[in-house]
C-alpha cells in the first residue's frame, strides 16, 4: 500500500535524512495514486484513490466529503454515475418528434425503428410495410383502357386489378348499357360489393365516366368492376365497361390480376 503521505516534509529540527523520507514516502503515494484497500486516512479535494479492493480508480469530489469512480479496472471501461446518469435519463428517452434525445429502437412515432423504418431492418420493400394510400387525382395508379363486355343478367366480375397496398382509392370507369335496355356496374372488393350501383340511361349508348372513393383496401386486395345487363335479350346486347382507372395522392402502381 502507498497512500499514506506527510503534509509537512520539512522543518528546522528534522534531519535531512528524516526530510528525504517523507519526501521519498510522498512521490511513492502519488506514483500509485495513493492505491490501498481502504481510502486514505487524510483525503483531501482533488485527490485520486486507486482502490485495490474494488480495482477501481477513485477521485476524491469538491466538498471533500466522497469518493468518485471513474474508472473501472477489472473491466476495463469508464463508471457512468452521478449526474452522468441523469444526462441519460428517462427525461431524454424518446422525445418528441422533432427533438434531439435518446430513441429506443421500436416502431412507435417516436422511436428509432431497427434500420430506421419505414426502411424494413431486413432491406426488404414489400406491400405490406409500404405507406397507405389516400385516394385524389395527384397520381394515376392504374389505367386500363380494355373495353369489357358482360351479357350476364347478374352481376360478374369483368375486370379486376391486385391493390399492392392498403388504404382508399379513387376509382372511375366508364358504362354504357345495351342497345334495348340498361346497363349496372360496382366496384367490388374481393368478390364483396364495397361501392355504389352505377346505372346506364335506357338504351343509351354513349359512355358515361363514373368515380367514386373507397376507403379500407389492404395490400393484395382484389380491385374489382362487376356488371350486368337489365335484358332478356340474349348475347348480343351486352352492357359495356372501359378506362377503368385508379388515382391516389401518393404513386405506386397495381398489378393486373
Amino acid at each position: 500500500m502507498a497512500q499514506d503521505y506527510v503534509d509537512n516534509v520539512y522543518d528546522s529540527t528534522f534531519e535531512v535524512q528524516t526530510t528525504m523520507a517523507n519526501v521519498e514516502k510522498n512521490f511513492a503515494a502519488l506514483k500509485s495514486s495513493f492505491s490501498g484497500a481502504a481510502a486514505p486516512s487524510n483525503p483531501i479535494a482533488g485527490m485520486w484513490w486507486f482502490d485495490t479492493t474494488a480495482n477501481i480508480l477513485k477521485l476524491r469530489n469538491e466538498a471533500n466529503n466522497a469518493w468518485q469512480s471513474v474508472w473501472d479496472f477489472a473491466n476495463n471501461k469508464p463508471l457512468v454515475t452521478n449526474n452522468v446518469s441523469a444526462d441519460f435519463g428517462a427525461a431524454l428517452k424518446d422525445p418528441a418528434v422533432g427533438t434531439a434525445g435518446l430513441r429506443t429502437l421500436g416502431n412507435g412515432a417516436q422511436q428509432a425503428a431497427p434500420g430506421n423504418n419505414p426502411v424494413p431492418g431486413d432491406g426488404s420493400v414489400t406491400p405490406a410495410k409500404l405507406v397507405d394510400a389516400v385516394a385524389g387525382d395527384t397520381c394515376l395508379a392504374y389505367n386500363d383502357g380494355t373495353e369489357y363486355t358482360t351479357d350476364s343478367n347478374v352481376y360478374v366480375s369483368v375486370a379486376q386489378v391486385v391493390a399492392p397496398r392498403g388504404g382508399a382509392f379513387r376509382i372511375k370507369f366508364d358504362l354504357h348499357g345495351p342497345s334495348i335496355s340498361y346497363g349496372y356496374a360496382k366496384i367490388y372488393r374481393n368478390g364483396s360489393p364495397v361501392g355504389t350501383q352505377r346505372a346506364s340511361g335506357y338504351n343509351n349508348q354513349t359512355y358515361a365516366t363514373w368515380s367514386e372513393d373507397v376507403s379500407g383496401w389492404s395490400s393484395g386486395d382484389l380491385v374489382q368492376i362487376y356488371a350486368y345487363k337489365h335484358c332478356a335479350y340474349g348475347a348480343g346486347h351486352p352492357a359495356f365497361v372501359r378506362n377503368i382507372q385508379i388515382y391516389t395522392t401518393n404513386s405506386f402502381q397495381f398489378a393486373k390480376a
